[in-house]
C-alpha cells in the first residue's frame, strides 16, 4: 500500500495513489466476467426488489439504477464510484427536485436546470463519470415531472438504498485479486525485449546492398513497442493494486506489490537499453559509410551472450520474470564482462574503423549486463 506520507521510493509513480483525491477520481472498469456479470444482475434485483417493498417513490426506479452504477470489480473501484454515484446522485435528485416544484416543467425551466447542474458538476474533482452522474440525474428528475415533498424525499433515499445494496454485494464477497494477469503482461514484455534484442544480431550488417538514408532496420518497428508493453504491464499492476486494497480476498498480495513494481522497473531499464541498441544498430551498420569496428557475426556472438544472460536472469517461457539462477548468472556476468572489455580494449586500437559508435554500442550493451547484475529478486 502507498500513502502520501510515506518518503518516495524508486516505484512510487508505478503504483497508483490510494487516497481520498484517487478515490474520487475513479472510473467504472466494465462489466468484466461472466461472474461478474452475475453479481451486478443479482445486486440490481435486489436494490429493486427492496425500492418496491420499502420506497414510497412513484417509481422505484433511483435504487436500482444507482447499484446498477455502483457496482464494480473491486472493492476500492466500488467505493470511489459509489462516493461519487451515491453523492453525485442524491444532490442531483435533491435539486432537482425542489427546482422543478418550485418553478414547473417547461423547455425553458429544464434547459436552465441541466445546465446549472452541467456548471456545477465541472467544478468537482471527480473523474467524469461522477461529474456527469449530477446532470444525469437532474434530466431524470425533471423528465419524470414535479412531486410530492415525501416522493422528492425518497427519491434521494432511493439513491441511498441503491448505494448500500452496491457496497454489501461487492464488500460481502469481493472478486480475489489476480497477480496472474501482471505476470502475464511482465512475461510478453520480457520475451518481447528479448526478441527485439536477438533480432539486432541477426540483421545489423547482413545487407550486401546496404540501406537508404532514410531507410530502418526491421527491428525497428518492433523496439518502438516496446512501450506499449510497459504500458500494458503497468496497467496491470494498477489493476492488482486496485484491487487488493481493502479486500478481505487479497492474502499477501499487498505486501509483495513494491517487489512487484521493482521487477517492472528494472525490467523497462533494460528494455530503455535495448532501445539504444536498436539506434545504434541501426545507424551504424549496412549504411555503406566507414566500416564498423564490430562486425556483423562479431555483434551477433555478442549479444547471443547477452541474452543467454537474460534467459538465466529473467527466465524463459511461461517461466517467471526475474526468478533467476544466482549462480549461473553471476558465472555468466564475469565471462560476459571479460569479453565486453577484451573487445572495447580491442576496437579501441582499430583506427580504420568507427570506433565511437561501436563504443557506444558496447557501453549500452554493459549497461544492460550490469542491470541484469541487479535484476533478481535475491537481490530485492
Amino acid at each position: 500500500m502507498r500513502r502520501s506520507d510515506h518518503p518516495t521510493s524508486d516505484v512510487d509513480d508505478l503504483l497508483p495513489g490510494l487516497g481520498l483525491a484517487e478515490v474520487l477520481r475513479q472510473r467504472p472498469a466494465g462489466i468484466g466476467s461472466f461472474r461478474h456479470a452475475i453479481r451486478i444482475a443479482l445486486a440490481v434485483t435486489a436494490s429493486w426488489a427492496i425500492a418496491v417493498a420499502v420506497s414510497r417513490s412513484t417509481f422505484a426506479l433511483f435504487a436500482p439504477i444507482t447499484t446498477l452504477l455502483v457496482v464494480q470489480t473491486s472493492p476500492w473501484t466500488t467505493l470511489g464510484v459509489s462516493v461519487q454515484r451515491i453523492l453525485g446522485t442524491g444532490a442531483g435528485v435533491l435539486a432537482a427536485s425542489v427546482y422543478v416544484n418550485l418553478l414547473g416543467l417547461s423547455w425553458w425551466s429544464f434547459l436552465i436546470g441541466v445546465m446549472a447542474a452541467l456548471l456545477v458538476a465541472r467544478l468537482l474533482p471527480w473523474s467524469a463519470g461522477g461529474q456527469l452522474q449530477i446532470p444525469v440525474a437532474v434530466v431524470f428528475v425533471l423528465a419524470l415531472g414535479p412531486g410530492t415533498i415525501e416522493q422528492d424525499v425518497w427519491r434521494v433515499l432511493d439513491v441511498l438504498v441503491g448505494g448500500v445494496v452496491g457496497l454489501i454485494a461487492v464488500f460481502a464477497f469481493p472478486s480475489r485479486p489476480r497477480p496472474d494477469a501482471f505476470e502475464s503482461a511482465l512475461r510478453t514484455y520480457r520475451d518481447a525485449v528479448v526478441r527485439t534484442l536477438e533480432s539486432v544480431g541477426r540483421e545489423s550488417g547482413r545487407r550486401a546492398d546496404g540501406l537508404a538514408p532514410d531507410a530502418l532496420h526491421d527491428f525497428v518497428a518492433p523496439s518502438r513497442r516496446l512501450r506499449e508493453h510497459a504500458d500494458v504491464a503497468r496497467d496491470a499492476l494498477v489493476r492488482l493494486a486496485e484491487g487488493s486494497q481493502l479486500n478481505l480476498r487479497a492474502g499477501g498480495i499487498p505486501e509483495e506489490l513494491e517487489a512487484r513494481a521493482l521487477r517492472l522497473r528494472r525490467l523497462s531499464g533494460i528494455g530503455v537499453q535495448v532501445r539504444g541498441v536498436v539506434g545504434a544498430a541501426n545507424r551504424a551498420y549496412d549504411r555503406g559509410e566507414d566500416p564498423v569496428a564490430l562486425t556483423g557475426p562479431e555483434l551477433e556472438g555478442l549479444i547471443d551472450e547477452v541474452v543467454a544472460l537474460m534467459h538465466v536472469v529473467l527466465g524463459r517461457a511461461d517461466e517467471p520474470v526475474g526468478a533467476g539462477d544466482r549462480d549461473a548468472a553471476e558465472q555468466r556476468d564475469r565471462d560476459l564482462a571479460t569479453r565486453l572489455r577484451t573487445l572495447a580494449h580491442d576496437i579501441g586500437a582499430r583506427s580504420d574503423a568507427d570506433v565511437l559508435l561501436t563504443v557506444g554500442l558496447l557501453g549500452r550493451l554493459d549497461h544492460i549486463r550490469t542491470q541484469l547484475a541487479v535484476f533478481p529478486e535475491w537481490q530485492a
